[in-house]
């Protein structure tokens, strides 16, 4: 199978991990034939901060391709599904953009319930500079809707790297809606801007904070 991607995959692997070999192999192979643009691959023990960073990575192997997340042990079948759905995920987020702009996010909500995986193309949209505000509305709308879902929280280490996004909109986004995974394992990454030199930032973390003190706090 060979093609042309511009996909890119994270691999988080540890030294004891009895897994993560075989992952890295299958993630090599997709490299090799083209269906993967570039790999990174970081060892949990020797930098640790890499999962405080994405959020509390809890288990390896950890493989993102786009913003897809397989956890454990995966196959090559399943690691190739992945790209399949980031590749789906750009035609929607063109579609999404064009109904958000609209005011049409009803239909998206409609179609994120049906189609959960979906959600990736909501979050091209956030990290694109390039995204109105019409558009950005739509998509706090759609977070606030599915505040405290299993989809959002699978969520927590894009929004993590959203939070360092040099364009503040999206850095300031992601904040918020870091807090609306009402997990604990966000506090660290919003506890990381409380004395950050923008103000925004601060305030962003600050009030993402007391609304996860106000809340039930799921792992």
């Amino acid at each position: 199978m060979t093609q042309t991607t511009s996909y890119s995959a994270t691999l988080l692997v540890s030294t004891q991990c009895p897994h993560c070999a075989t992952m890295l192999e299958h993630v090599s192979e997709l490299i090799k034939s083209g269906e993967l643009s570039s790999l990174e691959v970081v060892n949990l023990s020797i930098e640790p901060e890499k999962a405080a960073k994405l959020g509390g990575i809890r288990s390896v192997p950890w493989l993102r391709i786009g913003d897809f997340i397989l956890t454990g042990s995966q196959s090559l079948a399943a690691i190739r599904q992945r790209i399949t759905w980031t590749e789906e995920a750009s035609s929607l987020a063109s579609d999404f953009d064009q109904l958000l702009s609209n005011g049409k996010v009803d239909k998206v909500i409609t179609h994120l319930q049906q189609h959960p995986e979906a959600i990736s193309a909501i979050m091209q949209l956030l990290g694109d500079e390039g995204t109105v505000l019409s558009t950005r509305i739509g998509i706090g709308v759609i977070m606030e809707e599915f505040a405290g879902s299993d989809s959002l929280l699978n969520l927590i280490p894009q929004l993590g790297e959203f939070a360092h996004h040099k364009d503040s909109r999206v850095a300031v986004d992601a904040l918020y809606y870091l807090s609306l995974t009402a997990s604990e394992r966000v506090i660290p990454i919003l506890q990381g801007f409380v004395n950050h030199n923008d103000s925004e930032l601060r305030e962003a973390a600050e009030d993402g904070l007391e609304t996860l003190g106000a809340t039930e706090l799921n792992n």
